[in-house]
This record gives C-alpha cells, structure tokens and sequence, in this order.
C-alpha cells in the first residue's frame, strides 16, 4: 500500500521523528523552522479535554491531506501528571485513507489515575528534498484519566 505513494513523495527526517512523505502543494515556503508548518488533525481520540476510564485506551488521529509515515514518540508536558504507560514503549498502527493518514495506538494504560495526560511532539519534521519543516500541533493529545 505505501510503495505507491512513496515513490512519489520525498523522505522527512525530524528531530525525534522520522517520517516519509509530503504533499503536492509542499514547497520551499512552506514553512521554516522558526514558523513551521503545523500539519492539520482530524478524529484526535481522546479529544482534546475529554474524560476517559484509565484501562484500554486507544490514542488515534489522522493527518489531514498528507500520507506521512511518522514514528510517534511523545513527550510529557509539564501539566501531564498520569505517569508513563503500559506498555511502553506504545506501538503504533498506520494507514491511508483517501489522501489522509491514519494513526491508532495499542490499547494502553496510564500508570496514575486519576490523573492529567498531555502529550507534545518531541520536534520538527524537516524535508530536505523541498525544504519544507513541518510540525505536529502542540498539545497533540490532552485529556483527562479516570480511574477503572
């Protein structure tokens, strides 16, 4: 499924990321290191500021418009008092749909609950072949952990 696309999409290499791929609008000024371009999400699971019983939880959201093969690895924010989780490190399942990506993490649990989850990206995603630096909104995941 992604020999396709990657054949014609550049490779991405970031600070703490690594991804594969850029649209066909990405150019030199679309974006820069001091104001990347920050990529657009869909379907963030947990949304944002919700609530969800600390057992099984499934982290998912989908990059609009891009087919980017990244290796997500978040940082905690300040504010995140949940701990770490189980598993850890958390595995990620990536697919393509339409002109979109898909993230889905395996289910996980957080070690304190009740507790604050906030998540970061560790950093910029930086395509040498067009120039273009892109980013992942910061916080990516924030929410709330209940306890079972």
């Amino acid at each position: 499924m992604w020999e396709g696309a990657l054949r014609q999409l550049g490779i991405l290499m970031g600070c703490g990321l690594a991804a594969w791929g850029c649209s066909s609008s990405d150019g030199p000024n679309c974006g820069t290191s001091s104001a990347p371009d920050v990529l657009t999400l869909s379907d963030v699971q947990p949304a944002l500021g919700s609530s969800v019983v600390n057992s099984a939880i499934v982290q998912s959201f989908k990059i609009v418009g891009r087919h980017l093969q990244l290796t997500p690895s978040f940082g905690l924010a300040a504010t995140h008092t949940a701990g770490i989780t189980t598993p850890n490190p958390v595995h990620w399942t990536i697919t393509l749909a339409g002109a979109d990506t898909q993230y889905t993490s395996e289910p996980i649990t957080w070690a304190t609950a009740p507790g604050h989850v906030e998540l970061d990206p560790p950093g910029l995603l930086d395509d040498t072949s067009s120039g273009c630096i892109l980013a992942l909104p910061t916080p990516t995941f924030s929410y709330e952990v209940t306890a079972p």
